[in-house]
């Protein structure tokens, strides 16, 4: 009998890790989509509830590449009121980034009368230098000033591990950011509308001037591109690309389909032949579009919390027909989980001191009683109120019993019942003393005491004084 005890009980913790260890592989998805991501670090998180479901390396200081001039944009986007203000080009607004070969630009020309929403967009569509140029000497008249302009915001949102150097976003000592914090901007910049439509077009056109032609610049993201099989992604509403040597290739993007939205970050990325097809595939691209997929596949709000639920049962003094009740969630409430979950599928763990002590009748059904966070796969999803199932109506009765009850079990009880119960004693004891002559003989015990001791104490003798030499008796 014993054995088979055992052999159920082995069997029951062998099941239960197996549970666990395939419901964290449902939740984080299984190594068969981590491990052929790419990137350095990467980050993939909801934009409907903040659930985050991949990571690696999110709060790594890594090279920011051109996501300072998304940075850049929105400073201007704050501190200029009105975007469809003019302003004139000059060779003092465009000398604080150096035109080297290769550098990207708008190609303005002094003279040329632009607006700023056009500078905003030219920066987030096509980092263009010379637009991030102008914005950052028209609003501060340095690169130090401008950059101190990028770090307030990032201090604002919560960037904490962001740090500029320049403006352009090319490579430099002590410039950097992390997935998270990418996220963290992209999540507040697109609560711009002005940022949102530019982040999410795909193109760019500069209307002629009397200076220049008409020019059209297409935006660097390849996932909205469908006519490249390998990056597109029919969710992708917007993002941006960058790369530099040392920041290698990044990307952060935003999606929205079927009613869930998401956010993805990508640093660190590579160039390499993903799929054997003799081109080298950019992976900053492939592994945005590898989270997303099993998201889109296997994430969805389901229930996990419902009022038909017992969460537990606490005591209730002073009750009428009951002294328990049981907890319950408050509300039906749903959370992004694999499909296949139901509130079955989910543990509750009370939240610590959130449940009072002391619960007397009466007690409402439905009244807020304490708070338990809800959890899958040992990853917690949310935290619930827990209200009383049912009413508990008080009976006067039981309520004096309580009373006397908590009177009895104070400490202040206690202390004046020690202190009552001395004074007893001492009262009987004077009373007992003087029926049987205790206290006589106790008066004649201590006299007889001090008597013998004054009997052993040494008299105390006299000094005499000293007679001096020559002096005789008369």
């Amino acid at each position: 009998m014993k054995k088979t005890v055992s052999l159920l009980l082995v069997s029951a913790l062998i099941f239960a890790m197996l549970i666990s260890a395939f419901s964290v592989g449902a939740v984080f998805a299984g190594k068969d989509v981590t491990d052929k991501l790419l990137s350095s670090a990467y980050y993939l998180q909801s934009l409907d509830d903040d659930t985050v479901f991949f990571e690696k390396n999110a709060d790594k200081k890594m090279p920011a590449a051109a996501f300072v001039k998304m940075f850049a944009a929105v400073v201007a986007i704050e501190k200029w009121p009105d975007l469809d203000e003019k302003v004139t080009v000059t060779s003092k607004n465009r000398s604080l980034v150096k035109y080297d070969y290769g550098v990207r630009t708008a190609s303005y020309k002094d003279g040329e009368k632009i607006s700023k929403k056009e500078l905003i967009n030219c920066l987030v569509v096509y980092s263009a230098n010379d637009a991030a140029s102008i914005i950052a000497y028209e609003i501060s008249g340095s690169v130090e000033g401008f950059t101190a302009e990028m770090q307030a915001l990032a201090q604002k949102i919560g960037c904490t591990s962001t740090q500029f150097k320049n403006i352009h976003g090319f490579d430099e000592d002590g410039q950097y950011t992390t997935a998270r914090d990418v996220a963290k901007f992209m999540k507040y910049a697109m609560t711009y509308p002005v940022f949102a439509e530019a982040v999410s077009a795909d193109e760019v056109t500069l209307a002629k001037t009397s200076l220049n032609e008409e020019r059209t610049f297409k935006s660097s993201n390849k996932m909205k591109n469908a006519a490249i099989a390998d990056y597109y992604h029919q969710s992708v509403t917007g993002g941006k690309y960058t790369a530099t040597e040392k920041a290698g290739e990044c990307a952060a993007v935003v999606t929205n389909m079927d009613g869930y939205s998401y956010l993805a970050v990508t640093l660190g990325g590579k160039l390499k032949d993903i799929d054997s097809d003799g081109v080298k595939e950019n992976s900053c691209f492939t592994d945005i579009k590898r989270m997303l997929n099993w998201v889109y596949e296997n994430i969805r709000y389901r229930v996990v919390a419902s009022p038909d639920q017992s969460v537990c049962v606490v005591n209730v003094k002073a009750g009428k027909d009951a002294d328990k009740v049981r907890l319950v969630p408050e509300k039906e409430t749903s959370a992004l989980v694999p499909s296949g979950v139901t509130p079955a599928s989910v543990m509750f763990e009370i939240v610590e001191d959130s449940i009072r002590k002391d619960i007397t009748a009466p007690v409402e059904a439905g009244e807020v009683l304490g708070q338990a966070k809800v959890y899958y796969a040992g990853i917690e999803l949310l935290t619930v109120n827990l209200v009383a199932a049912q009413t508990v109506e008080r009976s006067f009765t039981g309520l004096i019993m309580s009373k006397i009850s908590d009177l009895v079990g104070s400490t202040a009880f206690m202390v004046l019942t020690i202190l009552m119960f001395l004074a007893a004693a001492g009262y009987l004891f004077m009373i007992m003393s003087k029926f049987y002559g205790w206290d006589k003989k106790i008066e004649k015990t201590l006299a007889n005491k001090k008597t013998q001791t004054q009997k052993k104490t040494p008299a105390r003798k006299t000094a005499q004084p000293k007679q001096k030499p020559g002096d005789t008796k008369k």
